[in-house]
């Protein structure tokens, strides 16, 4: 999986995708004609400060990684972190994100099914 990292892929998401939200996660999503998936990731200041706003993302950054091979390619993907994300243990933050994921359509389902047995 793929970064996004230019302020005008980032601005198209937001304009032209769907939002998913989660309990301390927003999951925006725009499909695309590539055969793989780019994610971003958005932690504003009202997180905290920078320490606080890079754990999130490093956080947010492992959950992606552990979970690139369900992701279904042909997507942009940007997740933002609400301020409810920096109390909360990592666990719980990667089940929400799952969650949001599998709201926006993006989870293999046969991945799913088949992780479970």
């Amino acid at each position: 999986m793929e970064r996004l990292k230019n302020p005008q892929e980032f601005s198209l998401v937001y304009k032209q995708g769907k939002p998913h939200f989660g309990k301390h996660v927003v999951v925006s999503v725009l499909p695309t004609d590539k055969a793989y998936s780019r994610v971003g990731f958005a932690v504003g200041k009202k997180v905290g400060n920078a320490v606080t706003r890079n754990k999130v993302k490093r956080r947010l950054r492992a959950i992606m990684h552990n979970t690139a091979s369900e992701i279904a390619p042909g997507f942009d993907v940007i997740i933002g972190a609400k301020r409810t994300s920096v109390t909360v243990s990592f666990t719980e933050l990667e089940g929400d994100l799952r969650r949001a994921l599998k709201m926006s359509g993006l989870v293999l389902a046969e991945k799913v099914q088949g992780k479970g047995r």
